[in-house]
């Protein structure tokens, strides 16, 4: 929103995997403002409110590729970590199936931005029931990204 500030516009031109930010600089201490990050962006257009800004290179890592990472631990009773990695905003889906393709439960069904991801399976189906020990694929959609992997579940 402008409120009669100078707008400031400029083009950047960011290489793959890397991800800058813009931090403003803050005379006044109590007024709190987030930095922006700058990845895969050609132009940004800020409201200058009189701000001094530093361009540095940001500390987050971006994953280069899409990756589903194996569950941890494995075997695993009753939680288990599923990790993946996104180098791009997508919508993601991650489902539990059975070795007979029948899904369990879904646990993420939502669009995510870039980074690290993880999620918890309490080994519980959609209903909040406890599954039966067993060997379980979970699968991770993001766009034309699919990969799917096993995970045991001991009782």
């Amino acid at each position: 929103m402008n409120d009669g500030s100078p707008l400031i516009m400029f083009d950047c031109n960011i290489k793959d995997g890397e991800v800058w930010e813009l931090v403003p600089v803050i005379a006044n201490e109590t007024k709190w403002s987030a930095a922006i990050p700058l990845a895969d962006k050609n132009q940004i257009t800020l409201d200058s409110e009189g701000n001094q800004w530093l361009l540095r290179k940001s500390t987050l890592t971006v994953p280069n590729t899409f990756t589903l990472h194996p569950a941890y631990p494995n075997p695993f009773n009753p939680i288990t970590s599923l990790r993946y990695d996104l180098p791009e905003q997508a919508q993601i889906t991650l489902t539990v199936f059975d070795l007979m393709g029948r899904q369990i439960t879904q646990l993420v069904n939502t669009t995510q931005d870039v980074g690290y991801k993880s999620v918890q399976w309490n080994a519980t189906n959609s209903f909040g029931k406890p599954v039966s020990a067993g060997v379980y694929l979970y699968q991770v959609r993001a766009g034309e990204f699919v990969q799917t992997k096993k995970m045991v579940l001991l009782k």
